[in-house]
């Protein structure tokens, strides 16, 4: 069980910096077209990604409930490999050979770590 709370967490987590990222690409736009910048922040996606994140956070002290810090924490890298994969495919965005390789590492590392 508390496996499937870090998944959740990570996942909320994740979709939260998605969610951050479309609202952010909408700033320019919007400010382009007159809008202050405190209007133009505000997005169903804003709203959306402080959600995500705000879940992401509460199943997160589940987790810490449930798991040591010293196991928990490194579980929640999933999250750097989960936003690289979003970014390669929703937002279209190159994703150097460097960064593959520092995405393996992190998920050496995950099975070491988990197998403690």
């Amino acid at each position: 069980m508390a496996y499937l709370l870090v998944v959740i967490s990570v996942t909320f987590t994740t979709l939260g910096q998605i969610f951050q990222k479309l609202a952010a690409t909408r700033i320019k736009t919007r400010m382009a077209a007159g809008k202050p910048l405190y209007l133009a922040v505000i997005t169903p996606h804003f709203f959306l990604g402080i959600l995500t994140l705000g879940l992401g956070a509460f199943t997160w002290l589940l987790v810490l409930s449930r798991l040591e810090l010293s196991l928990a924490y490194p579980l929640m890298s999933l999250g750097y490999v989960l936003v690289t994969l979003f970014s390669k495919y929703l937002f279209k965005e190159t994703v150097p050979p460097h960064r593959w390789a520092g995405i393996a590492t992190i998920l050496f590392g995950i099975m070491l770590i988990s197998r403690s």
